[in-house]
């Protein structure tokens, strides 16, 4: 065992297990690549539903966006307990099969109330984005100097999904009527299902991250005697075909070591490990107790933030198939078509992942986590009070009024960058228990998704609202009056010393041995 000295740099490239960090990725990504696909389309899509007011498109369009954060607000506590009770795989692996069966429910949806219950089942089905948070944690255990790098993979994975799923919906959708001289628009199907191409061509990837996940992704929770683990590490039936497969293409097979969470949690250098070669299984934390001041103060922050940077996204490309008005444009967007819209959707997602793996890292770094996000927030307003003024612009500056878009756009995912990943660390740090780990996130993936559901359907009415009264902006700055109110609460926001906090805050412990909870030993045992 080597000491913190003889530890490599932390870059992406020494991170631990990347292995299994690209298989997480993988289930996760099958969610940003179904919602993202959608976008650039769902305005023509209502519209073919047989709603022709802008403003009544605009509900509708809430109503689709809203569904799958709601779902995932009703089930996101139950997936962060069944992922700790029955592990981390199996969550992953029920959440990804059911994003692969609505995504295609969508696709096939006949009318808008079969699209709003498809996205409100994807949501309900799915944990993963909680689930991940946690598995990765355990992933990096004690090795804090690869937090700000791991957990920027979770925004990465969406501005991944951000960069393909706008340009399959922007160019798949209705092939019929956009592409009549190719071998698809002639297909039948695509006549009366015009929205499934896109949801289709989605299929191999969602079915492939639901394989490799049974096959390859190695449990991370809990894997005591006493846990009731659906794949526990040393009798996985879907790791041990998977050792065929790779043996049988002269891959190698990792040597697993029989862990539990507790390990992982250890320090790996020398001077923090002890000589014992039994572990004990992680203490239970009431339920009530896991809301200690800083996963309180944390979680209030994380769900403000959720009230408006998912939603700019959504409600960007909404307006941007908005038509344009005039003569003061007041009452419209720029009018794009669903190509265009896809096209600059995927710009900024390549946006995005290059701040993330460049900027972000080197800023977390310098400030810290909690200043990084305290930063940000200072970047939405301006930019949401800007995008509606792109109305103004005449019909015959529209090549300025694109400009504008692109880099009002990229301000929005620069701030997304630097706001989003310090909140899964500081929560992850804030968390009074490892044992735990799960349902906090859990928690917080329920209360976010609250967040997601309300934000988008509360911006989504005003700009209806705002459409019929001439008044365009009106859900922009009510986006800005949230972000300034974040400012406010996040004076509160630290960088948090999970062992300060588990003294400070946990139960007085009954015994001695009780006061080290998170550190029992090591295990020697392993399988092949």
């Amino acid at each position: 065992m080597t000491g913190a000295s003889d530890r490599p740099s932390p870059s992406y490239w020494t991170l631990p297990r990347k292995d299994q960090i690209l298989l997480l990725v993988l289930c996760k990504l099958t969610e940003p690549l179904a919602l993202t696909s959608i976008s650039p389309y769902l305005y023509y899509m209502i519209h073919d539903f047989g709603y022709t007011d802008p403003a009544a498109v605009s509900f509708w369009d809430t109503l689709v966006t809203s569904a799958y954060p709601f779902g995932s607000a009703l089930s996101g506590f139950v997936w962060g307990r069944f992922s700790d009770i029955r592990g981390r795989k199996a969550a992953l692996l029920l959440g990804t099969t059911g994003t692969l069966v609505s995504t295609l429910a969508f696709g096939l949806s006949p009318n808008v109330y079969m699209a709003v219950a498809s996205r409100f089942f994807a949501g309900l089905l799915s944990g993963n984005n909680g689930v991940m948070k946690t598995a990765i944690a355990e992933i990096i255990g004690s090795r804090t100097e690869y937090q700000s790098r791991a957990f920027a993979i979770i925004p990465m994975t969406f501005n991944i999904g951000n960069i393909i799923g706008p340009v399959l919906g922007g160019f798949l959708a209705d092939p019929v009527h956009n592409h009549p001289d190719s071998f698809v628009g002639g297909i039948k199907l695509f006549e009366k299902f015009p929205y499934l191409l896109p949801n289709l061509a989605l299929m191999p990837i969602l079915a492939s991250a639901v394989i490799a996940a049974f096959l390859f992704i190695e449990e991370t929770g809990d894997t005591s005697a006493h846990s009731k683990l659906f794949f526990p590490r040393e009798n996985d039936i879907g790791l041990k075909i998977g050792d065929r497969i790779r043996s049988t293409l002269g891959i190698s097979i990792p040597t697993r070591t029989r862990t539990t969470q507790v390990e992982q949690w250890n320090s790996i250098d020398n001077s923090k490990s002890t000589s014992a070669t039994t572990t004990i299984p992680l203490k239970a934390v009431p339920p009530l107790n896991i809301f200690t001041r800083a996963v309180r103060i944390t979680l209030t922050c994380y769900v403000i933030l959720m009230l408006h940077a998912p939603t700019v996204l959504q409600l960007f490309s909404l307006y941007l198939a908005t038509p344009h008005t005039t003569p003061s444009g007041h009452a419209g967007g720029l009018g794009w078509p669903a190509a265009r819209i896809g096209m600059l959707m995927s710009l900024l997602g390549i946006a995005g992942i290059t701040l993330q793996l460049t900027a972000y890292p080197l800023v977390a770094g310098a400030l810290g986590n909690a200043a990084a996000h305290k930063l940000a927030l200072y970047i939405f307003p301006v930019t949401y009070v800007a995008i509606p003024l792109l109305s103004s612009l005449p019909v015959r500056a529209q090549g300025a009024a694109t400009a504008a878009a692109v880099v009002l756009g990229v301000s929005a995912v620069l701030a997304r960058t630097f706001a989003l990943p310090p909140m899964a660390i500081l929560l992850t740090n804030a968390a009074p228990s490892r044992a735990v780990l799960g349902a906090v996130n859990g928690v917080a993936q329920s209360a976010t998704a609250a967040s997601k559901c309300i934000g988008p359907f509360v911006a989504g009415n005003l700009y209806s609202l705002g459409l019929r009264i001439g008044a365009v902006g009106l859900a922009w700055w009510a986006l800005a009056a949230v972000v300034i109110v974040e400012i406010y609460v996040t004076r509160a926001l630290e960088e948090w010393d999970t062992e300060n906090l588990f003294k400070a805050d946990a139960p007085e412990p009954d015994s001695a041995e009780e006061t080290e909870p998170l550190v029992s030993g090591r295990s020697t045992t392993t399988y092949t």
